[in-house]
């Protein structure tokens, strides 16, 4: 078995998933997130759209069969609701490969989803879709699951 590579953590505000990350990734970590991500989505009552902000830091990448993971667990969290994603990405050299990654993925999962240079950027346009969260507590989520190595 592989040891996990990459930190993360998973919040919930009322109908945004929250979810802040340093990379790379492999199957361990990918699992054990979408266990503690899961965990999250029960919080939102079922039948409800929601959103989700990522914030993601350095090389944030995955190898194929991680990929396949993501890809197969974003349609699952299609199907319970999730209507769009906002992905921040920072702290990194490769941006344009990260970028293509997870536009192949959200493509492939057929889920709307954007880039976004800053946390308030993407929160904001979380808050055009009309959905309900407590901005205050997801910038909070942000300062305190900050995973760039210059702070």
């Amino acid at each position: 078995m592989n040891n996990p590579h990459g930190d993360f953590e998973t919040g919930v505000s009322k109908q945004l998933l929250l979810f802040s990350a340093r990379g790379p990734w492999n199957d361990e970590t990918m699992k054990t997130g979408v266990i503690r991500m899961a965990d999250d989505i029960s919080k939102i009552k079922e039948g409800t759209s929601w959103g989700q902000v990522s914030c993601l830091y350095g090389e944030s990448i995955m190898p194929p069969s991680t990929f396949d993971i993501f890809v197969k667990q974003t349609r699952i969290r299609k199907s319970r609701g999730l209507c769009f994603l906002a992905v921040v990405i920072l702290d990194t050299d490769i941006m344009l490969t990260i970028k293509q990654q997870i536009s192949k993925c959200y493509e492939l999962a057929e889920v709307p989803f954007a880039f976004f240079d800053n946390i308030p950027d993407a929160l904001q346009a979380v808050e055009q879709k009309e959905l309900t969260f407590v901005r205050s507590d997801a910038e909070d989520f942000f300062a305190r699951f900050n995973f760039s190595r210059t702070t």
